[in-house]
């Protein structure tokens, strides 16, 4: 995926950046907050600078070691072939899953206009067929790819940062102020049940590193792409997510399956909100083709190294993996079946944790890897402050966290090991132990 004619600029890798995390996520991400109150809000003061620092870590390696695979390329190189191994494969899976994450809500807001699709199995199908749909786009190229997601981050933010600034006029400090504290918790139990929320806001950050081998001058484009996108992100989800709770008491936003929408309809009306779930919809659709670019070249650039089956590294006239998007579409589906819930709400939220605790491995892996290229000279030793504080940040996350979507996570880490004891044995290669061999 070589050729100038299908790599993409500085405009689009932002837009890739920002599109993958501003997803579906923003549209439930008020309701889910109310759950905790307004005091979840002063989570934003340690997410914000959080996700820049991880950001600046990527952006930095980017700059001076640019690699297709992003997280799991700097996890091999620095770390050896098997945290290279299990770094990729939870990247990948948390990928999988918050991609099924993301269908669920663009079937949650399609229900607005056609409410059958609130039925479990009729869901289910529409959902698949999203899944799929964005398989096909990829297939098309990585270019078509993120020239839609860049529409529908236009289309779709757009509207949102509108609610966002417009939203205010509509504040009232009252409402604010009765949801405050729900459940009367310390500060502290209050931000940190919010943070696992608000990591998986910024999720996404690291995809400009990933996408690497279709990203013009990367050296340039990929860390001005992964800070500009972190920016715009963060304006919109603090300004959007506090003006919601200021409109909609505590209680009502609590249980909406569409805060936006709601929020929009007190303040213009069931046209306004209409438009909303219409965008909703927009934006997700084009958050899921980014992220199944993203899963794609992560797998094919693993694959070319041997750490991944070779299924995934087979490629078409176009350098399209097309039998690894039709075989993670197809693991996809079979994970959607088995994980059918009558709340859509509900089964977003258990996902999206999931898919949180999944990634901070990656996420670790490559902020340790910095040691390695500090020592071999391509970082300067100012970066291994930003790569610590990026792994304190990750860790903070897992130790606010609990539930199933830990025992779940912890499971696949645990099961990588035999994973790559099996995938050497049969691609027939002798692991590389020590990155400096």
């Amino acid at each position: 995926m070589e050729t100038g004619g299908r790599q993409i600029g500085l405009f689009s890798a932002t837009m890739l950046v920002a599109g993958n995390m501003i997803g579906s996520g923003i549209f439930m991400m008020p309701t889910t907050m109310a759950s905790i109150g307004g005091i979840a809000s002063l989570g934003w003061l340690i997410a914000v600078p959080g996700a820049f620092v991880i950001g600046y870590v990527f952006a930095r390696l980017a700059q001076n070691r640019p690699l297709p695979g992003g997280p799991y390329a700097y996890a091999r190189e620095g770390l050896g072939d098997f945290a290279g191994f299990q770094c990729n494969l939870l990247y990948w899976f948390s990928n999988v899953v918050a991609n099924i994450a993301i269908a669920t809500s663009i079937t949650g807001y399609l229900a607005y206009f056609f409410p059958v699709l609130r039925q479990t199995y009729v869901g289910a199908i529409s959902t698949a067929t999203v899944i799929w749909l964005a398989a096909l786009l990829n297939i098309v190229g990585p270019r078509l790819v993120t020239r839609f997601e860049a529409v529908t981050t236009l289309l779709g933010v757009g509207p949102i940062a509108l609610v966002g600034l417009v939203g205010w006029f509509y504040f009232d400090p009252q409402i604010f102020q009765a949801g405050w504290n729900p459940g009367d918790k310390g500060w502290p139990q209050a931000v940190g049940s919010a943070f696992s929320i608000m990591f998986w806001a910024f999720m996404g950050v690291e995809c400009a590193s990933v996408a690497a081998g279709v990203v013009e001058n990367p050296q340039r484009n990929v860390p001005r792409a992964t800070l500009l996108g972190v920016l715009i992100a963060a304006v919109i989800y603090v300004l959007a997510t506090t003006a919601i709770m200021g409109i909609i008491p505590n209680e009502e936003l609590r249980h909406s399956t569409a805060p936006f929408a709601d929020a929009t309809m007190r303040a213009i009306g069931p046209i306004g909100a209409a438009v909303i779930s219409v965008c909703a919809i927009m934006k997700a659709a084009g958050c899921l083709g980014g992220w199944t670019l993203t899963n794609a070249q992560a797998a094919l650039a693993a694959s070319q190294d041997g750490l991944f089956p070779a299924a995934f590294c087979k490629t078409n006239a176009r350098g399209v993996p097309v039998l690894g998007l039709v075989l993670v579409s197809i693991l996809m589906t079979v994970v959607l079946l088995a994980t059918l819930a009558p709340d859509i709400g509900g089964a977003f939220t258990v996902l999206a944790d999931i898919s949180v605790l999944l990634v901070l491995t990656p996420y670790i892996f490559a902020a340790v890897a910095v040691s390695y290229y500090v020592q071999t000279g391509v970082l300067s030793r100012s970066v291994v402050w930003a790569a610590i504080l990026s792994v304190l940040y990750c860790l903070t996350v897992v130790a606010v966290s609990a539930g199933t979507a830990v025992a779940v996570s912890m499971l696949l880490g645990l099961a990588t090991a035999p994973l790559f004891g099996a995938l050497i044995a049969a691609r027939g290669r002798k692991p590389q132990l020590n990155p400096a061999e």
